[in-house]
């Protein structure tokens, strides 16, 4: 039997002349600045990136009342001569207010504390004024009425209670430095956050929220009901929790909730922990990230699981790890012509979802990526949104994280999955070339996997080299006047019936089919009987984005499957129909 060569010798050479060219960039690199255009691998992976300019919406907002408040209470000073009638005293916090009533805007507090300090002003200034000498032949104004200046210290007064109160309630103490700078609120992108006047802090609460609805008309090989019966579920639950401080410090951290219908035991009905990282992120091209997070090796995968034009990700994420936890830098160049990722990891298994990787040997894996633009700066519009790229990975596994189970694209059929006492013995490398395209109402992506993997049996057997491969393309186009996009879709009329406005309709079409080496059936690594040969996925999906926030998609699946034996009678195709209401807030 002819046996495939057991080692794979790295690109030593191109590998150096990407890192010399990267270190020339990075060299020439500003403190980061607004991108023009969203990274094909954004910073926070499953939430929208910070839209700055609902931030300084609110920014001016606050500077305009400030303003207002400021010539209203000058004018009211400046008027002296004119008796007004006395202000209705604010009242003191009650006992809701103090114990959990309706939460206070902070812009309330600053305002107040602004009015106060001003009125305070103003009172020094006239009795600064009433004090001085004057000449002889001056004229001096008849002092206001003392009614009025009553007025205007029960006014004052009457604000510092109010103040106190405020800070009272919403910090639990007498003083609070600072208070006066800080923003917060619910934007449609930024979701409820709270923020430093300057920029420099930054708190984000965002929530997904995943509902289905999951049939088999035909069961997993074709009678009714099949293998899985017809559920709702909670398939993504993910409070997440993302922060800022002093400014190019950044964090994400979520756990999810839901992970209802996979038929993987290592997710199933327990809480995950899909990120949890920390990122410093001073220059553009130069940022070094630490923890839990994506594996940067698939385009696909680095898609924001809620802007995805499907319910789920196609077969080739079998052949790509999901999460793991290391080291990586990354950044961009020339606002998104260029942009790369370079990381060690521990080493996780093909489509290891959010399963934690805890070394077992010493042994690392390094993975990277380039992603480029190279008509973003055309005048040809129509190319500017493509970008073409590569991932690559390569390791040493010598224990039994070589693979976790492979699944269909509704996650409910195993399909593959080696023998149980099949273990890493040796190098393993990844490779995965990347493609995207998008203009106006359509959308384009595709992806080639390319797995190779060193096993043995019960580490003592020889070494057996096998590899698989997979591949997919997908084409998305909305049917109403909307633009395509990798990130998130903005509709151009959120549903308002009393508008005549109803959001934006997608229709999407994807291909995909996974190929298991043959030899691993030669070499026993898995069961012919149960296992499959090959598997061919299409998918069609329709998605209503109602706008922002709230996002309806249906999705037909069809999955066949080729065996590995002639004798093999296990599942020959699987058709299943899903539905989705899907929340982003």
């Amino acid at each position: 039997m002819n046996f495939r060569p057991r080692h794979f010798q790295p690109p030593i050479v191109s590998l150096t002349a990407v890192l010399a060219l990267w270190i020339v960039l990075v060299s020439l690199q500003r403190p980061i600045e607004a991108q023009a255009v969203e990274p094909y691998f954004g910073y926070y992976d499953e939430v929208p990136p910070i839209d700055q300019s609902e931030i300084d919406a609110v920014q001016e907002r606050t500077r305009e009342a400030r303003k207002r408040l400021k010539q209203s209470t000058l004018s009211k000073a400046e008027q002296s001569d004119v008796p007004e009638p006395p202000p209705l005293p604010l009242p003191p916090p009650t006992k809701d207010e103090r114990d959990g009533g309706p939460p206070i805007d902070f812009r309330e507090v600053d305002e107040m504390r602004k009015a106060f300090q001003e009125m305070q002003g103003q009172v020094t200034k006239e009795e600064a004024l009433s004090s001085a000498p004057r000449a002889p032949s001056e004229r001096v104004p008849s002092p206001p009425p003392t009614g009025d200046k009553k007025e205007l210290e029960q006014e004052l007064s009457s604000l510092a209670q109010r103040l106190n109160a405020l800070e009272r309630v919403l910090v639990g103490t007498e003083e609070r430095p600072g208070l006066a700078g800080l923003i917060g609120g619910w934007t449609r992108h930024n979701g409820f956050f709270l923020m430093s006047s300057g920029g420099d802090f930054f708190l984000r609460l965002p929530v997904l929220i995943q509902t289905d609805y999951r049939s088999f008309p035909t069961g997993q090989d074709g009678t009714d009901p099949g293998v899985r019966p017809s559920t709702f579920i909670l398939q993504r639950v993910r409070p997440m929790i993302h922060f800022r401080l002093w400014r190019y410090f950044r964090g994400f951290m979520t756990p999810d909730l839901g992970n209802g219908f996979s038929s993987n035991p290592n997710v199933q009905g327990r809480v995950q922990t899909p990120d949890a990282f920390g990122e410093w992120d001073y220059f553009s091209g130069f940022r070094i990230r630490l923890g839990k997070f994506k594996s940067p090796l698939g385009l696909e995968m680095l898609q924001a699981t809620q802007n995805l034009s499907f319910m789920e990700r196609s077969l080739t994420r079998n052949l790509l790890p999901n999460r793991d936890l290391g080291a990586m830098i990354w950044g961009m160049f020339n606002h998104g012509l260029l942009e790369y990722q370079v990381g060690v990891f521990n080493g996780v298994p093909n489509a290891n979802f959010y399963t934690e990787s805890a070394a077992t040997t010493s042994g690392k894996t390094m993975e990277a990526r380039v992603f480029a633009r190279p008509f973003l700066d055309s005048s040809i519009e129509v190319f500017r949104g493509f970008g073409v790229g590569t991932g690559f990975s390569f390791g040493s596994v010598r224990n039994n994280n070589g693979q976790d189970p492979m699944q269909t694209e509704t996650f409910s059929y195993t399909f593959f999955q080696y023998q149980s006492n099949v273990t890493g013995d040796g190098d393993r490398t990844r490779i995965s070339p990347q493609a995207a395209w998008y203009y106006k109402r359509l959308g384009l992506l595709g992806q080639y996997v390319r797995s190779t993997q060193h096993l043995s049996v019960n580490g003592t057997g020889p070494d057996r080299r096998t590899t698989h491969e997979a591949w997919s393309g997908q084409a998305s186009f909305f049917l109403t006047e909307d633009t395509s996009t990798f990130g998130h879709v903005e509709p151009r009329q959120p549903v308002n019936p009393s508008k005549g406005q109803w959001g934006a309709l997608e229709l999407a079409v994807r291909y995909a089919q996974l190929n298991i080496d043959p030899d691993t059936y030669t070499f026993g690594l898995a069961d012919p009987a149960v296992n499959v040969l090959r598997a061919k996925s299409t998918t069609i999906g329709l998605n209503w984005y109602l706008n922002s926030n709230f996002r309806l998609s249906s999705n037909f699946v069809h999955t066949d499957f080729t065996g590995a034996t002639p004798a093999y009678r296990a599942a020959n195709h699987e058709d299943g129909l899903m539905f989705r209401a899907q929340m982003v807030f």
